[in-house]
């Protein structure tokens, strides 16, 4: 029963956004040309999704971000452990790669496409910058930390580094390090449908394109709803990633 009231009023707030904007809608108070109901957008992911379209866009999607993500993670954990690890590189390239990360980077994507060609690999190229910079500087952070009493006892115990790597900086830098891969992959699914939004290679971004290009208000509103429920599903599972990997 933890947590129930908190479920319970965010589930109100779901619904009472839904309610008053099937209400506009239906009352004819907004134009659908901007906006429309709930129930449509509905029934337009149903055909959709029973004619097949939305599986397979929402694959090309999904396998665009993991591929993306699994990059960004590998090369931002490991950066943000460099930094830690040479503070003479931290103090250098922290406050540069906070720059870099607040810079629009999508706009790099015709150099990215003229490079790579107008293909999945471009939109993995794009996507996984402004995810690894999150990464980076979170892991940064997080083992910067961790209170020195703790590594000092792991070497009290003759913990090799990396014992002292699992069992202490690990632990205590865990709610920042997948704070950074959140917001990284937060970013990545952002970055990959707007570029599948831009050059229409496929994907919920595509669908999302054609729906705005065609005025079909419901399948762009689906594309938008297939990248919120993206982002719900891949941030709950890095949540229960954690709670997985460091439950006491």
């Amino acid at each position: 029963m933890k947590g129930l009231p908190e479920k319970i009023l965010r589930w109100i707030f779901i619904a009472t956004v839904l309610t008053t904007i099937e209400v506009l809608v239906r009352f004819n108070l907004v134009d659908r040309i901007f906006l429309t109901s709930p129930s449509l957008i509905a029934a337009a992911a149903w055909q959709s999704l029973f004619a097949g379209d939305l599986i397979s866009l929402s694959l090309k999607t999904v396998s665009a971000v993991g591929m993306a993500f699994v990059i960004a993670a590998g090369i931002g954990l490991s950066a943000g452990y460099v930094l830690w690890r040479y503070p003479l590189f931290g103090r250098a390239y922290d406050e540069l790669l906070g720059a870099l990360f607040a810079s629009p980077l999508i706009l790099l994507y015709p150099i990215s496409l003229v490079i790579l060609g107008r293909g999945i690999n471009a939109i993995i190229a794009m996507a996984f910058l402004p995810g690894m910079i999150p990464i980076a500087l979170n892991t940064h952070q997080g083992l910067r930390d961790v209170n020195p009493t703790y590594l000092k006892a792991g070497r009290g115990m003759r913990l090799t580094e990396r014992q002292i790597m699992r069992h202490v900086l690990l632990p205590a830098a865990s709610p920042l390090i997948f704070g950074g891969l959140k917001l990284g992959l937060t970013y990545i699914l952002i970055s990959v449908i707007a570029l599948e939004f831009l050059v229409e290679i496929g994907g919920i971004g595509t669908l999302a394109s054609k729906g705005y290009f065609w005025f079909n208000t419901e399948e762009l509103y689906v594309g938008v709803a297939g990248a919120i429920f993206l982002s719900i599903i891949f941030v709950y599972l890095l949540g229960k990633a954690e709670s997985r990997l460091f439950s006491s």
